[in-house]
C-alpha cells in the first residue's frame, strides 16, 4: 500500500527537493496548515512585515541567483497585498512560485470571511493561476508549475490552495512517475505580430545575419537584460568585432562601463552617445529586449534609418512593438556561438570615429563624484548594487561602474517604489558572506519601511543609502520642465528623523557629507551588519539627458542645474 502524506506536506518535501532553504511570508487562517508542515521542515521561514516584503524578499533570491524562489500568503488582504511585488517580477521575469491560502471549497463564493476570487485577479499578472480543487492535481501541478516558472521567459506562477485541500491526504506518487500526467502547456497565447522570417531555419537566420551585417556601415547592438546571462561571450563579441554597443536598463553591467564599444544606457535618460548613435544606425542588432517605450522614445521615431535584427527567447516579443527586418526566437546561448566562429568583415570605421566625438560632450553631474567616490571604497569581496525607484535609480544606473550584470539589481518594467530594502534583504539572505548596497530615496524608503524590522531579526550585511532631497525627485523635475513650476504632491512637508528611526530599528546610522571624503564612509562600509547611510542633496538636482515622453530619443534635454 502506498505512503500517504498530506497535500501540505507534499508541497514542503517537493519545495526542499528543489533546493529551496528559506521561504518568505506572512501566515493567515487559510494557510496554516501549510505553515504546519513548514514548521516541521528543514526550511527557514522568513516572517516579513508585508505581504508586499514577502513578495520582494522572494525575488531577491530568484534575481541573485537566477533560481526559481517561493513566497507564502494568506487569502484575501493576504493575497492583495502580494499583487504588485507579482506584477513587477512579471514584466521583470523573475521566475516565482507563489502558494496563496483560500477559503474551503464549499465556502468558495459565498464572501466568505478573508476571500477574493484569487484565480480570477492575478491571471493576466502570472505565467499560469492553479487553483486545486482535489488533492490528487498536486502532484502533477507542482512539477509542472515549477518548470513553468524557468521555461523560456522567466516569470511568477501562483498556485491557490483553498484550506480543507491542504489538509486531506494523497499517496506517494512512484518515484520513477513523479510527474503525474504530462504537461499541458495550454498556458501559452497564440503568437501574433510576428514578421514572416521569424521561423526561418537557423542556418538561414546566420547567413541573413551576416549578409546585414557585413552591408552595414553603422551596426549597433541594443541589448537588454534578456542577455545577461551571456554577458562574457556579449563582451567577447563586441570586442572582436568592435561593434558599438548601447543597453536598456536592465542590461547594465553586460559591457565594462569603460569598454570603448560600450555606448552605456539608452532611452529617456541615456547617454549622448548610445541616443544619438540609435538615430543614424543602419543597423539595429537587438538581443534580449522588448522595444519598451522608456528605452525606444516615440516607438514611431525609433531607428527609422535602420535595418533590425531581433533576438529573443519569447516569439511573442518580436514584432509587437516594432517591424523587423529579420529575427528568430531562440535563447542567447544557443546563438552566440556560432556568431563567435564567424569572420564578419565589418566596414565601420566612419561610425566609430562619430562615436568619440559623442563621447567627448561632457555630460558631468555632482552625483556622478558622489558614485565614483562610493565605488571606490567598497570593501573587498562580492557586492550587489540594488536601487529603489526614482531620481537616485537614474544616477545609480548612469555612473555606477557595475563589475558584471547579475551584480545589478533593479525594478525595470513597472518601476515599483518600494522595491529595493525587501529585494535587498532576499539577496543578502542568499548570499550571507557578499555585501549588498541598496540605493533608496526618501519616498521610496517609506514604502516598506516596515522590513527595517526584518533585516535587524536577520542582522543581513546590507547598507542602505539614502539619497534625501524631501521631495518626490522625479515627480518635481518634470513639474519644473513641463508644468510650469506648480508643485503638487512632490514635496513632503514633514521628514522623519531617520537616525532616530534607526536607533529605534537598532539599526547603525551615518549621515555622509560627501564634500568631506569618504575616510568615514569607508569605516561604515567595512562594518558588518546592517546599516542606513543618509547622503543629503539639493531638491534642484535633476537627472539628465531627459528625453520628454512622446518625443525621439534625439530630443534630449540637456539642462543645467538649478542651484
Amino acid at each position: 500500500m502506498s505512503e500517504q502524506i498530506t497535500v501540505s506536506q507534499f508541497i514542503i518535501d517537493f519545495l526542499e527537493s528543489k533546493g529551496i532553504t528559506w521561504i518568505p511570508g506572512v501566515p493567515g487562517g487559510t494557510i496554516l496548515p501549510l505553515y504546519e508542515s513548514l514548521a516541521r521542515s528543514n526550511i527557514e521561514h522568513v516572517l516579513a512585515r508585508h505581504e508586499q516584503g514577502a513578495g520582494f524578499m522572494a525575488q531577491g533570491r530568484a534575481r541573485s541567483t537566477g533560481e526559481v524562489s517561493a513566497v507564502f500568503v494568506s487569502s484575501g488582504p493576504g493575497v492583495a497585498n502580494l499583487i504588485t511585488a507579482v506584477a513587477d517580477a512579471q514584466r521583470d521575469s523573475v521566475p516565482l512560485l507563489i502558494f496563496s491560502g483560500q477559503v474551503p471549497l464549499g465556502l468558495m463564493g459565498t464572501d466568505a470571511f478573508q476571500e477574493l476570487p484569487t484565480a480570477k485577479i492575478v491571471s493576466s499578472l502570472v505565467k499560469k493561476v492553479y487553483l486545486v480543487e482535489e488533492p490528487n492535481q498536486i502532484i502533477g501541478i507542482l512539477e509542472e508549475a515549477f518548470w513553468l516558472c524557468d521555461e523560456g521567459k522567466k516569470g511568477p506562477v501562483w498556485i491557490d490552495l483553498p484550506k480543507d485541500i491542504q489538509t486531506q491526504k494523497i499517496n506517494l506518487p512512484e518515484k520513477n512517475n513523479r510527474l503525474g500526467d504530462p504537461f499541458h502547456l495550454d498556458f501559452l497565447e497564440p503568437i501574433s505580430k510576428v514578421d514572416h522570417l521569424s521561423f526561418v531555419s537557423f542556418d538561414f537566420f546566420l547567413e541573413e545575419f551576416k549578409s546585414l551585417l557585413e552591408n552595414s556601415r553603422f551596426p549597433l547592438l541594443y541589448i537588454g537584460g534578456g542577455a545577461k546571462k551571456e554577458y562574457l561571450r556579449l563582451r567577447e563579441l563586441v570586442s572582436r568585432f568592435q561593434i558599438p554597443a548601447v543597453t536598456t536598463l536592465m542590461g547594465l553591467g553586460i559591457f565594462e562601463k569603460d569598454d570603448p564599444m560600450n555606448l552605456g544606457m539608452m532611452g529617456m535618460h541615456g547617454t549622448i552617445a548610445a541616443n544619438e548613435a540609435l538615430g543614424v544606425c543602419d543597423l539595429l542588432i537587438a538581443i534580449g529586449v522588448r522595444f519598451d517605450d522608456r528605452a525606444t522614445g516615440a516607438i514611431q521615431k525609433f531607428c527609422n534609418q535602420a535595418k533590425i535584427i531581433h533576438i529573443d527567447i519569447d516569439a511573442r516579443e518580436i514584432g509587437k512593438n516594432k517591424p523587423v527586418t529579420l529575427s528568430l526566437q531562440k535563447d542567447l546561448s544557443e546563438v552566440i556561438p556560432f556568431l563567435l566562429e564567424e569572420d564578419f568583415l565589418i566596414q565601420n570605421s566612419e561610425s566609430l570615429l562619430q562615436i568619440e566625438v559623442w563621447k567627448e560632450i561632457p555630460e558631468e553631474h555632482p552625483m556622478k563624484s558622489i558614485l565614483l567616490d562610493f565605488a571606490s571604497v567598497l570593501p573587498c569581496g562580492e557586492h550587489f548594487v540594488l536601487t529603489d525607484v526614482g531620481q537616485h535609480q537614474m544616477w545609480v544606473a548612469q555612473y555606477f561602474p557595475f563589475l558584471n550584470p547579475m551584480s545589478w539589481i533593479t525594478s525595470g518594467g513597472q518601476g515599483t517604489m518600494g522595491f529595493g530594502l525587501p529585494t535587498a534583504i532576499g539577496v543578502a539572505l542568499s548570499h550571507r558572506d557578499s555585501h549588498v548596497f541598496c540605493f533608496t530615496g526618501d519616498g521610496s524608503i517609506m514604502m516598506n519601511l516596515q522590513e527595517l524590522s526584518t533585516l535587524k531579526e536577520q542582522n543581513l550585511n546590507v547598507k542602505i543609502i539614502l539619497i534625501n532631497n524631501e521631495h518626490l525627485g522625479l515627480v518635481k523635475q518634470q513639474q519644473d520642465l513641463f508644468y510650469g513650476r506648480l508643485y503638487s504632491g512632490s514635496k513632503f512637508h514633514f521628514h522623519p528623523d531617520f537616525s532616530m528611526l534607526c536607533q529605534s530599528f537598532e539599526i547603525g546610522y551615518f549621515e555622509w557629507d560627501w564634500k568631506l571624503g569618504t575616510t568615514e564612509l569607508e569605516k561604515v562600509l567595512e562594518k558588518k551588519g546592517p546599516a542606513l547611510i543618509e547622503v543629503r542633496i539639493p531638491s534642484s538636482w535633476g537627472v539628465y539627458p531627459f528625453v520628454p515622453g512622446g518625443k525621439s530619443n534625439q530630443e534630449y534635454i540637456l539642462e543645467k542645474l538649478v542651484t
